[in-house]
């Protein structure tokens, strides 16, 4: 009976009193420390030492995703820049972005890690911006030459500029899952 009336303070607030435990560790913890669970309360140490568990990838799998990233990602910009343009960018975006997941996906066996998101997202849109690149400096050289720009100009960039978000955002959101 005494143990109800004895007052906890919180293991990471020593000033601040609680009656609230972690249901893994048993440690006390106050209000702003716990993570509500589907289990119960857990104290931030908990939550992260069982995050770590699901993070797989060895330190070759970010080199793998960055390569096979980047070469899908600029085939698939330089693809859309020779071949299509217009509204097919878009196509080709949301199928070089599930392709290069898929692709990575297999390569590291299925391994995950939150950096690896983070990694092939920023990978696909950087590898993706050859087509802009290109129509800048091809636009500039026409104003150069001829006083205004020939081939569309500036407004051509968008279409690209189309390709390299979604591509990235593509990625990201598939490896959300």
């Amino acid at each position: 009976m005494s143990d109800l009336n004895t007052s906890l303070t919180c293991t990471f607030h020593p000033k601040r009193e609680t009656q609230l435990r972690c249901n893994r560790c048993n440690r006390p913890i106050c209000i702003k420390c716990a993570t509500h669970t589907p289990t119960g309360y857990r104290c931030s140490e908990c939550i992260r030492s069982q995050q770590k568990a699901f993070i797989t990838a060895r330190w070759f799998d970010y080199v793998i995703a960055f390569i096979i990233t980047g070469v899908i990602s600029f085939l698939g910009s330089w693809f859309s820049y020779r071949m299509f343009g217009g509204i097919f960018t878009i196509f080709i975006a949301l199928g070089a972005g599930w392709l290069a997941v898929w692709m990575v996906k297999k390569a590291i066996n299925n391994r995950r890690s939150p950096l690896l998101k983070i990694v092939m997202s920023i990978t696909a849109f950087l590898a993706s911006l050859y087509p802009i690149i290109t129509l800048i400096i091809y636009t500039i050289q026409e104003i150069r030459v001829y006083g205004y720009a020939l081939g569309g100009g500036y407004f051509s960039l968008i279409w690209y500029l189309a390709y390299s978000v979604i591509i990235a955002s593509n990625v990201h959101f598939q490896l959300k899952k």
